[in-house]
Formats: structure tokens, sequence, C-alpha cells
């Protein structure tokens, strides 16, 4: 990605009156969005895999091709996923797994690293490139469509990245037992970056930043730690702003990356985009209205002078379809907030951590 770091999984979309994959021209990807909920996505099976006849089981010694992929059923697909599937689907609505049993040194060879989670990794480039340029984090991406998770977790073993984790789910679904499986202290940094905008007003029950979502979030979150939202559509990141605004004080918006969510970084590693074919290529969707324009708790997340974006990212890192935005001209919106201490739910005066 120049890169992704995280809806849910739900991020880029391909249809031509929506925004183009992160990693494709504009025109292609999915099918009509316009289907009702249990319409197009379950066509393509419930895994989000495109229905190309590839949907054996594997045996007989047959030999898959480099674009396939084994899912834990044991069918093998296309890792050419749809660019977003429905995460109200019974198949993909279950909270997220814990890997291990939660023996996180059966993941990482040193799980007590500063943790950074991608919420909707795609297909983990992101992450990748993090896990190479910051070896001193640990990285998770969690990811609702199976395919790009297990060709993100092939690399990581291609390339013996021990601070690099794929996992495959719905974070809107519930995210609570697997922050709890975390060795205490470790997660330093969420990032939701560029969700699925869920254009439509019908779709808008789709979309991944929700009250559920921020509340596990904020209650499991040690203090210090920060989540990082970002899309290049504003009304967007209005939404994801609001909802994190009108879920309390736990939560408070902050200008830069504090030292205790892991700043010490190099701090001579540049913020540029990685490579990527066709970054020119797209649609401009940043004035786009979502969802007619209306949303619960619209303004909860503004000051007197609107919303304020941050101009840079904080992260050194930045995702492909930031990095896709931004090669043609176009802006990001940004905001940073700070898990703060206990006592800030009491006294929302008091100072962050």
């Amino acid at each position: 990605q120049g890169l992704r770091l995280v809806g849910a999984g739900l991020r880029s979309h391909g249809h031509p009156m929506k925004r183009p994959a992160e990693d494709e021209p504009a025109g292609s990807g999915s099918s009509d969005e316009d289907n009702d909920d249990q319409g197009a996505e379950e066509s393509a099976g419930a895994d989000g895999a495109k229905s190309t006849g590839q949907g054996e089981v594997v045996g007989g010694g047959s030999q898959r091709k480099k674009s396939q992929v084994v899912l834990s059923n044991g069918r093998v697909v296309s890792a050419k996923v749809r660019n977003h599937v429905n995460p109200l689907l019974p198949h993909f609505f279950k909270p997220i797994a814990v890997p291990q049993g939660g023996d996180w040194s059966k993941i990482f060879s040193d799980p007590l690293k500063p943790l950074v989670m991608d919420l909707g990794s795609a297909k983990g480039h992101f992450c990748r490139e993090g896990a190479r340029r910051f070896p001193d984090f640990n990285w998770i991406g969690i990811e609702i469509r199976e395919a790009l998770v297990v060709r993100a977790n092939e690399w990581v073993k291609e390339e013996s990245l021990q601070n690099l984790h794929y996992i495959f789910g719905n974070a809107s679904a519930g995210i609570a037992d697997l922050l709890k499986s975390l060795p205490s202290g470790v997660l330093r940094r969420v990032t939701v970056q560029c969700p699925d905008p869920c254009f439509k007003k019908k779709h808008q029950k789709r979309r991944m930043v929700t009250p559920r979502l921020v509340e596990e979030l904020s209650e499991h979150m040690p203090v210090g730690a920060v989540l990082f939202l970002q899309s290049d559509v504003e009304q967007v990141a209005m939404q994801m702003v609001d909802t994190v605004a009108a879920c309390g004080p736990r939560l408070s918006r902050v200008e830069r990356l504090p030292d205790s969510a892991g700043a010490a970084l190099d701090p001579s590693a540049p913020v540029n985009p990685v490579h990527r074919p066709n970054a020119a290529a797209g649609r401009d969707y940043q004035d786009k209205d979502v969802g007619g324009g209306q949303w619960e708790h619209k303004g909860a997340g503004a000051g007197p002078d609107g919303y304020r974006w941050l101009a840079e990212n904080p992260l050194g890192l930045l995702s492909e379809r930031e990095s896709a935005t931004i090669s043609r001209g176009l802006p990001m919106f940004r905001a940073l907030f700070q898990r703060t201490a206990e006592e800030a739910q009491t006294n929302p005066a008091a100072p962050a951590a």
C-alpha cells in the first residue's frame, strides 16, 4: 500500500458510480451496489471471492494457481476478490476470533512489543510495509475478506516477518474478545483508514465505525494509546469523528502522536507513498454526500471552527488509498484520538495521559 493501516475490512469500491479499488484503475471492480443487502454479495459467495468457478475442495494433488488461495473451509478461490461485501450477512457478522487461544507468543516472536492494529487492512500492504520499516512494533491487520487474509499471511511466511499477522474478521461485529486477549498495555495504535463510505442511506447500517466499535475500543485500549481515523471523503471522516465524540470522554482529540503511542520512530523515516501502478487513476468523491448528508450525532465532533483535520499523516506511513489520493492533488481528512486516563471519564477537564 502506499499504505493502509483500517472498515472492519470494508475499504474500496470499483463500480463506475463509486470509488475505484485502491489498486485498480477506474471503472474496474465490483458489481452494482444497487442490489439489496442480500443480493450481489451473496451471488459472489459468502467469502467475497469472485464467481470464477474456482470453489473446488483441495485434494487429488490438484495444482492451484498463483492467484488462488485456500480458505479455512478448504475451498480454493481467487485472491482477486470483490471490492466490498455486506458485513451484516450471517457469515460475516461474528465477533473476531482470538487466534491461537490467545497465546500471542505463537503469533509474534516478541508479543510484548508495542502493537499497531489496522482495522480493514484490505490486501495488507500497509501493515506489511510497516512491519518491514518499523520492526520494533508488532502489526495486526484485520480484514473481512478471507481470501485477502490468507494471501497476506502467505507473504508473512515468505518474508519471515515475525512481527506481522493478519486476522479474518469483522471488527464492527465485535472486537472486545480480541482486545482483552492481548498482553497488557501493548496496544498503542488503532487505525481505520478509508472505510467503505456506504453512500446510500439504506447502506448506512453497514458502516464500520459504529458506537459499538468505539465503545469496545475505548473500554479496552490502554491509557495513552491512539485511534487514527482518515478518509478521502469528508463526510465519512465527519461521521467517524462524530461517532467517537458521542461515545464519551475516554477518547479525546489530539493534534499530534504522543510518546505514549510509541512515537519514538526514526524521525528521518520519510512519509512517502509506496510506489503503486495507476496511482493517478480514480474518481474524486471528497465532497459527496453520505447517507443523504444526515447521520446520528451529526456535529458532535465539530468545534467552533468546524472539523479540525490534521494536515499531515502522523504515522510515518501512508495507505494505498491515501497515496493514490495525494497523487491526484486531493485532500485527506484525518483525525487522531488518544485514550485518556480513567479519571477523565468523570472529569472531562482532566489532562490526557
